[in-house]
């Protein structure tokens, strides 16, 4: 039986509580949670129906939960300071998205690896374990495009999506580094996955229009539950209360002077195998979906996804009772019209991609296709490229952010 320990009683984390309860009962337990909100960790084992102690500090945590293998969740900011005291404690180590938040840290957990390499550590992309990710990259290793000259990728996240990043601790660059960070590091691992390489150089341009203190609004709080607008205010959201039972509650204004990331960002990715790509996200559209487009040498691979809801409801943890409409189409030289491939979606977390990936990580023998540390830095040094490219102006050398400054 391996011991699992989590440290952030987060929703990402809940999703890896429900499955190691529901499908690996006879390999794993949850045997310590580590959060200083105890509210909130209480919270979260109730609606996870997770019964395993509470610690509010790190080594108290490691001595009286002795775990195999740590998944750590908790607030980006400080992902990499867990992460290097696990690696130098010999425990496993599973991180949520994004590894860390800037290069420094990316430094210091590469060098944490290469002291430990023995030791278990991967990195929890779970964008490359979807269904539609599955079928694209199988049919751009058989050829079906040839090589792959041209990439084009569109992510929009609809107002309720969307805000959601704005409620939260995510809004404060010093905790999250931005949604380049937060949301598009897995955007950014795909492409490296489906590519089979890395970025090379990168030109960004980014602002914040729809949220935050310059956009159009007329009410302004701290938090909805407490604010004297909630009963006029078209930005006014509940929130779980059984879930966030402690000091935390995601309702944080979304026109707080505070927020200080952008909210629609677009990016030219120069890869060091010559492709070019464009990447953007918009994070206040009419709906959520993506829009991707492989150009290659002997046609076109695009796949698009596109959900509509009017209501978000508060069960429904990673979009798990909507169906998006998606289509994948190939497109060859010569030839009039596009060849269909049926695109399979499931009505679990992510759309199946969480369950693959949960298959892959508490297998008995994981296999060496997880997505590695070396994987997460990479896909970090793209966002922060694209922050920094954002601050400056400048086309930045992404795999020269590793060089000591």
């Amino acid at each position: 039986m391996k011991r699992i320990g989590i440290i952030g009683t987060s929703m990402r984390a809940g999703a890896f509580a429900r499955a190691l309860a529901s499908d690996f009962t006879a390999t794993h337990g949850i045997v310590g949670l580590l959060d200083p909100d105890e509210g909130k960790a209480r919270g979260f084992c109730a609606f996870n129906k997770v019964d395993a102690p509470l610690f509010h500090d790190f080594e108290s945590f490691l001595e009286g939960c002795r775990p195999d293998l740590v998944l750590v969740a908790t607030v980006d900011v400080f992902h990499a300071g867990y992460i290097v005291k696990l690696l130098d404690r010999k425990v496993g180590v599973i991180s949520e998205k994004p590894l860390c938040i800037n290069a420094e840290q990316a430094r210091t957990i590469l060098a944490a690896h290469r002291r430990n390499p023995e030791v278990f550590a991967v990195t929890s992309h779970n964008v490359r374990y979807s269904p539609v990710t599955r079928q694209i990259k199988r049919l751009l290793d058989e050829g079906a495009i040839g090589k792959v000259m041209r990439l084009s990728y569109a992510e929009s996240l609809d107002r309720m999506h969307g805000t959601s990043y704005f409620r939260r601790w995510n809004s404060r660059r010093k905790n999250s580094n931005g949604l380049e960070l937060h949301k598009s590091c897995h955007h950014f691992d795909l492409l490296n996955y489906l590519l089979k390489t890395q970025a090379a150089y990168v030109s960004a341009e980014g602002m914040l229009v729809a949220y935050g203190q310059k956009a159009p609004h007329k009410f302004e709080g701290t938090r909805c539950h407490e604010c004297p607008h909630k009963d006029e205010c078209p930005g006014y959201s509940d929130y779980n209360h059984t879930l966030f039972a402690g000091s935390y509650t995601p309702d944080m204004c979304i026109w707080s002077p505070e927020i200080d990331i952008e909210d629609n960002y677009s990016a030219s990715i120069v890869f060091r195998n010559g492709v070019l790509a464009t990447y953007s996200l918009c994070a206040h559209a009419n709906y959520s979906g993506e829009h991707i487009v492989f150009e290659g040498e002997t046609g076109r691979l695009e796949f698009r996804s596109r959900t509509f809801r009017e209501n978000m409801d508060p069960r429904d943890v990673h979009d798990t009772m909507v169906t998006p409409v998606e289509s994948l189409r190939l497109y060859r030289f010569g030839k009039t019209g596009a060849e269909e491939f049926p695109v399979r979606h499931e009505n679990t977390s992510h759309g199946g991609a969480d369950a693959a990936l949960f298959h892959d990580l508490f297998a008995p023998e994981p296999p060496p296709t997880l997505p590695t540390l070396e994987d997460g830095i990479q896909a970090v040094l793209t966002g922060c490229a694209v922050v920094e490219s954002i601050r400056t102006g400048r086309r930045i050398d992404v795999q020269g952010q590793l060089k000591e400054v």
